[in-house]
């Protein structure tokens, strides 16, 4: 036999092997999309027929054993099988921008991979979370305070800018400020989402999916179409946290779905830590909890990063010290930090005249180096 032969053998056997992947993966990705059934559901099927592929091929006799058997929700597998078939549904969620990848892929995330729960596919628009990036989950209070916000944010992006990726659930509140942030940062986020993820909820964030879907990706493991019902956001929790090295609760009521996330972490073997609060606080009660049950505390969003990101602190001493600043920029500067203070507060500590003023806060928040979160109102971000 000569070279080229065997060469050409050897790609042979790669292209048959790759098609082989291919056809294994559409089978996945239409045993994913079956309708009204859950995890459970397709742990007994794999258990009783042996992979996508067997399940796809299953006689009407087999669905009557199993209903026999008590498996009443067989009915929607038996009929899904009769209405669809691996490689059209393919093509359909490619249609609709969606891509998919089963727990036997490569791409497949190696941290949700290791679960004891873990998702067998993903369906996605946008991208996965990088595997050589550290991911952080950001979770909270949907209706949380403007502290709770402004907090958010402030570790949101200083995760973004020392190269991390923000994990949350595009919720109101806590989740959709964070994911913000670290996309406003330049870096990216990823939420994970109770229904499929071309069923946007809440339909008020929905620039904040476009802007996930291409700085970074809206992930789910129910099929395209389901409705974010209720009972599913606990099951999507898990998804989070399995995705996340640290999970960060910032206000959270007692009982509420953010403690779920935490706990999904803590069986996880995931680190989980807390913004404290007052102890007359609602928002703080959760967060008080899960401290007094021995999770992190988190004393500022800078100090969190350094901790988390060793090599954050002179990456940033660096870059402040490339931007030459004006002698009143310098003054204004070093007056803020992360708590916001008010244009009056600067006035007195700095001592400067209130065009002056004005003329240095101008310039610093068009360096990125500062921020107005409301109106007068300005911290540090960097």
């Amino acid at each position: 036999m000569t070279f080229e032969s065997e060469n050409t053998e050897e790609i042979q056997n790669r292209i048959e092997e790759t098609a082989a992947n291919c056809i294994e993966s559409f089978y996945w990705e239409w045993f994913c999309s079956i309708p009204g059934i859950y995890r459970r559901h397709r742990e007994i099927l794999l258990r009783c027929f042996g992979d996508p592929k067997g399940v796809w091929q299953a006689e009407a006799g087999e669905w009557k054993h199993l209903k026999e058997r008590g498996c009443d929700w067989v009915g929607c597998v038996e009929t899904h099988q009769k209405e669809s078939d691996p490689q059209e549904t393919v093509y359909k969620n490619r249609q609709l921008g969606i891509q998919f990848t089963s727990c036997e892929q490569s791409d497949y995330p190696k941290l949700l991979r290791s679960i004891r729960d873990f998702p067998y596919g993903i369906f996605y628009k946008g991208r996965l979370p990088a595997e050589e990036k550290k991911q952080i989950a950001v979770v909270g209070a949907r209706v949380c305070t403007h502290y709770g916000k402004h907090l958010a944010e402030q570790l949101a992006g200083q995760i973004a800018q020392a190269g991390g990726e923000v994990v949350s659930g595009a919720a109101y509140g806590i989740d959709g400020a964070a994911q913000w942030a670290a996309l406003s940062a330049g870096g990216a986020s990823f939420a994970v989402v109770g229904g499929g993820v071309d069923c946007r909820y809440p339909r008020a964030n929905d620039r904040l999916y476009d802007r996930l879907e291409e700085e970074g990706g809206v992930l789910s493991e129910f099929p395209p179409g389901t409705k974010p019902l209720r009972y599913h956001f606990p099951l999507r929790n898990r998804i989070i946290s399995g995705l996340s090295e640290i999970v960060t609760v910032i206000e959270a009521k007692h009982g509420s779905g953010s403690l779920i996330t935490a706990d999904y972490a803590l069986e996880q073997g995931r680190t989980v830590l807390a913004v404290p609060g007052r102890l007359d606080d609602e928002l703080s009660r959760g967060c008080n909890e899960l401290i007094a049950q021995g999770a992190g505390v988190i004393l500022s969003p800078e100090s969190f990063a350094e901790q988390v990101f060793p090599d954050f602190r002179q990456q940033k001493k660096n870059k402040v010290s490339d931007i030459a600043l004006a002698p009143s920029e310098k003054l204004v500067y070093s007056s803020l930090d992360l708590h916001s203070k008010s244009l009056w507060e600067l006035e007195e500590c700095t001592s400067l005249s209130l065009a002056d003023l004005s003329g240095s806060l101008l310039a610093l928040e068009a360096r990125g180096l500062i921020r107005e979160v409301e109106r007068n109102y300005y911290v540090k971000v960097r």
